[in-house]
């Protein structure tokens, strides 16, 4: 009679460790998949950072790719254990705190910034605990290669893409008067014939530049280039992405000086296109050229044994990976019952005002927003400008926009763009910025900022207006402070609707006129919104 099959001692059954192994994969996927919601704002709603959808698509098929000559693994030391198995809960613990903070602040700048950082850094613990130093070095690449998709910090940003605005509009403006066209900058603005074309954050370069580091990035790595030929690679990308974005924007406005403005949005789209393309084309090409030898084709997945840890007990690999999946899923499901057990308690929106929008109407006319500009304004439900002379022959435009409640409420462009960005890109000089001042209409208390503003030495007065549906006023720019985000949080704020209200008046010479004038347009034009 023989004995039964039994199961060496310290050794667990096969499907128990497929058990196991099975709950790290879950926690590791749930882990990215935070980190992904993080970003998706950025990727889904900027179109600077579109390309993000695509990298983290790239960096699986360059580890992939990396898998098929990987060294033989080593087993870290007990310090290196230790070093990893912190990182690891501490990454863990600063994405899970990520979780309420991005509920309010989508927008913010530094939740996709950590979150990035906190999965690069478990997936890098997970190749060391896996493989030891020789993996680490082997496949750090492809698992930093996701850093490329994060989006900048906004004053970097805004200094470069202000910088790239305006000399990309000197560039055209150069470029159309060696062509016999009659062109002025203003700004950021191009001022031809009948029309002012505005060299937007699309058009600035901005974009180009990152998708263009980005392609060059994963060029590099995938034909396997050394360090040195890397950086040629970059900066090859770089200066054809602005290149090719110069004679983008200077095939604008030809278009413009041709057939009118209505010419570039037939053409924007296409063109930009065409940039990306043709300096995605240029960046491959020259890396295949500075290739030493052909690439190996072939790209193998890995199993998911040899990702995890070597020498741990299945049943550890469980604990952690339930341990995980608690607190990554505790901190999300306690983040919005947060918020919602706060929106539960708040009173009922009061009524709220709203500009009465008089079109075509005697002295005043609408002025078209164009579809790229809603775009970046993130598609307000209502939006509408207009332009009138009064009876003491002063100039005024206004811009109503309102958003409904919503992910995109609070994180505008608004909040982030105020007067003193948009006026400055179009040749402005601030002069002063002036006390807020508190208007009364229809029964309304509507805050303002006020500004002075100087077009070509004239005073232009600008007001503006941020108001939440509860009509909490909300601030701009610099105002808009990490103490107020940090009290979205704590009072459970979200999902409030937007409404923003900025006129300026050119003409009196004095704040106090132009103060007095805009109450007596306010009580004219504000009024209860209808239901």
């Amino acid at each position: 009679m023989s004995a039964p099959a039994t199961t060496p001692a310290g050794t667990a059954p096969a499907s128990h460790h497929g058990a196991c192994l099975a709950w790290g994969a879950a926690a590791f996927v749930f882990a990215w998949f935070l980190v992904a919601r993080a970003n998706w704002w950025e990727w889904s709603l900027n179109p600077q950072y579109s390309y993000g959808l695509l990298v983290p698509i790239l960096a699986m098929l360059l580890f992939a790719r990396r898998w098929s000559d990987r060294p033989a693994p080593a087993n870290p030391g007990p310090r290196g254990k230790i070093t990893a198995f912190t990182l690891l809960a501490a990454a863990a613990a600063a994405l899970a705190m990520l979780q309420p903070i991005l509920l309010s602040n989508a927008d913010w700048r530094m939740v996709p910034a950590v979150a990035g950082a906190a999965g690069v850094a478990i997936t890098l613990c997970l190749v060391y605990l896996a493989g030891g130093t020789p993996w680490l070095g082997h496949f750090a690449f492809p698992v930093l290669f996701f850093l490329v998709a994060i989006p900048w910090p906004r004053p970097l940003e805004n200094s470069i893409m202000s910088w790239l605005m305006l000399r990309n509009s000197a560039l055209c403006v150069e470029a159309l008067q060696w062509m016999g066209y009659a062109a002025k900058q203003r700004g950021n603005l191009i001022a031809i014939p009948g029309s002012l074309l505005g060299v937007e954050e699309a058009c600035s370069g901005i974009r180009s530049l990152q998708s263009g580091i980005m392609v060059a990035l994963a060029a590099g790595e995938f034909f396997r280039l050394t360090a040195g030929r890397r950086l040629v690679l970059v900066i090859l990308g770089l200066g054809a992405a602005l290149a090719g974005n110069a004679m983008r924007s200077l095939t604008l406005s030809v278009a413009a000086c041709q057939a009118g403005a209505g010419a570039v949005g037939d053409i924007h789209d296409g063109t930009g296109l065409a940039v990306l393309a043709g300096a995605s084309i240029l960046v491959l090409l020259a890396g295949k050229l500075m290739a030493r030898r052909t690439p190996r084709s072939d790209i193998s997945l890995p199993s998911l044994s040899e990702l995890l840890p070597r020498d741990t007990k299945p049943q550890a690999i469980r604990a952690a990976a339930l341990a995980a999946i608690i607190l990554l899923g505790g901190a999300w499901l306690a983040g919005e019952s947060w918020f919602r057990w706060h929106e539960a308690r708040a009173p009922k929106p009061a009524a709220m005002w709203e500009l009465r929008r008089t079109g075509n109407d005697g002295n005043t006319r609408d002025v078209p927003i164009a579809e790229r500009t809603l775009d970046i304004l993130l598609f307000p439900e209502t939006a509408f400008s207009e332009q009138w002379r009064d009876d003491s022959g002063w100039q005024w435009q206004a811009f109503f926009f309102r958003w409904p409640p919503g992910k995109t409420s609070v994180q505008s462009a608004f909040v982030v763009h105020d007067p003193r960005v948009c006026l400055g890109a179009a040749g402005f000089e601030l002069d002063r910025r002036l006390p807020e001042w508190t208007a009364e209409a229809a029964g309304f208390r509507i805050p303002f900022q006020r500004y002075v503003f100087l077009d070509r030495g004239r005073p232009v007065h600008v007001f503006h207006a941020v108001v939440e549906d509860d009509g909490t006023a909300v601030g701009t720019g610099d105002d808009f402070a990490r103490s107020a985000r940090w009290n979205n949080v704590f009072n459970g704020r979200r999902n409030r609707g937007l409404r923003v209200l900025e006129f300026a008046v050119r003409g009196p010479s004095e704040p106090a006129e132009a103060e007095a004038a805009a109450a007596e347009w306010l009580k004219r034009r504000i009024r209860l919104e209808e239901p």
